[in-house]
């Protein structure tokens, strides 16, 4: 039986919001079809589809967790890409701007402003962004948040605003990190802003592990002092992986705890991960063991939407960044420090969490920018945020010739032997592109 009690970093009860997932499927004219790809395992993952009355497929989404947790999980991603996918899209809404001047605003600290800043083209189609907590907003490109736009199924949409800039490089900088459901604006930008502040985390932990010159430890969890709850996701990932699982802590400098679920790349498939951010480090452990979980019963579902992982054949070229996107973490792991697991415990509602994860950000210079996607009846509301600054750099891990920003750099040069860290002298042919 569903808990009547709200979820940690959920406004409602699971069974209130399977309710009101229900009601905005309803208003959508959408049917979900759900599948348990865990066949009652504890935690498990969930897989929902979303049907027109067609039953042709228009979306789909995984949770994970417990069982209930990862149905209603499933649920909310899959209205969470349905409406940030072309369905969702409202040319009424898109201001036009020159690559240039968004590139000299907020954005100039994002790791794709080198190239915005020398682009052709004077109508690059962007999206209205309010500061969280008030104060002047930004304009943000659409395709920062959504992949689908530089596709070419989508040069319709393209024409449709007008946009005429060529995305062949900036393409690579895309996804949809920073999108998310909830049953309310706070709960879901909650989970936008940790999903942003985990995904910087990740990439700082790859400019370290693999671009700087050696004497980077990192933070291993010993299994042993895991309480039950974690110590059997731990054990449910290692049993589904079949793979030695290495839990880290991979909290940055922001200070909002962080955990990584990792197991190493093999002859027969690259490295999983599973990560997770929350002021709460059992919450953050859970969503990283989960994810891990989630991931690997994804790859039997040829259904699951997941994206593929591993072709790196893009990066053969820079050795610096294949080694970032095979992410093969064996030779940091021998210098690893182990920790025991601790925990603090976290209480209110996600709106005064989300006030304080905001307060940690602007702490350390970082402001936060928001758009509501769409707000449907029974409150259910999807949303975006971006922090201009944070990386964005585990787009490697995929196969993209990304480059990290400020903060990337920063962190590999404290692993360097250099006393300055150029990334000219690592990756001269890109740079040379990004400064044509």
């Amino acid at each position: 039986m569903a808990s009547k009690k709200p979820h940690l970093e959920r406004a409602v009860a699971l069974g209130e919001a399977r309710r009101r997932a229900a009601v905005a499927l309803s208003v959508l004219g959408l049917r979900a079809e759900l599948v348990d790809a865990g066949r009652d395992r504890d935690p498990t993952a969930w897989w929902c589809g979303l049907l027109d009355d067609a039953d042709s497929p228009l979306a789909c989404g995984m949770g994970k967790g417990r069982p209930e947790e990862a149905r209603v999980g499933a649920l909310f991603e899959a209205i969470e890409h349905y409406l940030t996918g072309p369905a969702g899209f409202d040319p009424a809404v898109v201001e036009p701007a020159a690559p240039a001047r968004i590139a000299a605003g907020p954005l100039r600290a994002d790791a794709s402003a080198l190239l915005l800043a020398r682009m052709p083209g004077r109508r690059m189609a962007c999206l209205p962004y309010r500061r969280l907590g008030g104060g002047g907003g930004t304009l943000v490109p659409l395709f920062l948040s959504t992949p689908w736009y530089v596709e070419t199924g989508a040069a319709r949409l393209r024409e449709l605003v007008g946009d005429d800039c060529d995305y062949v490089h900036l393409m690579r900088y895309s996804c949809n990190s920073g999108s998310a459901a909830g049953v309310a604006a706070a709960e879901a930008l909650l989970h936008a802003l940790n999903e942003v502040i985990e995904r910087d985390a990740l990439s700082l932990l790859l400019a370290r592990a693999f671009l700087g010159r050696g004497g980077f430890q990192p933070r291993l969890i010993d299994p042993g002092t895991l309480p039950a709850g974690l110590a059997r996701a731990y054990a449910t990932a290692g049993e589904l992986t079949g793979s030695p699982v290495h839990l880290l802590d991979i909290t940055s400098d922001v200070g909002v705890p962080t955990m990584l679920a990792y197991t190493a790349p093999t002859v027969r498939h690259p490295h999983r991960r599973g990560a997770g951010t929350s002021l709460s480090p059992a919450y953050a452990a859970w969503r990283a063991l989960t994810e891990l979980v989630q991931i690997t019963l994804g790859e039997n579902l040829s259904h699951s939407g997941a994206p593929a992982r591993g072709d790196l054949a893009g990066l053969a070229a820079h050795p610096a960044l294949y080694a970032c996107g095979r992410f093969d973490l064996a030779g940091p792991l021998r210098q690893a420090r182990m920790i025991p697991f601790r925990t603090t415990e976290v209480a209110g509602p996600p709106g005064g969490q989300l006030r304080k994860v905001a307060a940690m950000l602007a702490a350390r210079g970082y402001p936060v920018f928001h758009r509501t996607v769409r707000a449907l009846p029974a409150g259910v509301t999807v949303v975006h945020v971006v922090v201009p600054g944070l990386e964005r750099f585990m787009l490697v891990t995929d196969g993209n010739l990304v480059l990290p920003g400020g903060r990337g750099q920063a962190a590999a040069a404290s692993f360097s032997d250099l006393s300055t860290f150029h990334m000219e002298s690592i990756f001269p042919s890109w740079w040379r592109m990004c400064r044509q």
